[in-house]
């Protein structure tokens, strides 16, 4: 299955090993957000994992999910971090003198 970055972070965040129980907290979360944006994107992962198929590789696929998921938000960190302390050594130093 092929989901896009939105898609992995509402499981990420929603999600559960229990197949069932994340299909149904999608439903609900579709049915109560105030966003139709987001609303229709969890109703569109809900339907995605709804797929008779989906029960069976689902066991595999959320641990699998988490690892990644845990490195992107990781590499997230890093290069935010990265980008303080580039301003912050852009203090030190002043600016540029024009040639």
């Amino acid at each position: 299955m092929k989901l896009n970055i939105n898609e992995k972070k509402a499981l990420y965040t929603f999600g559960c090993p229990n197949h069932r129980a994340t299909v149904d907290r999608l439903q609900m979360l579709a049915a109560i957000t105030p966003d139709p944006v987001a609303g229709e994107l969890f109703n569109d992962l809900a339907i995605k994992l709804s797929a008779e198929e989906a029960h069976d590789w689902y066991r595999c696929f959320y641990p699998t999910l988490r690892m990644e998921m845990d490195g992107y938000y990781e590499a997230e960190l890093t290069l935010r971090l990265a980008e303080i302390s580039s301003y912050d050594m852009e203090d030190d130093y002043g600016e540029a003198d024009e040639v």
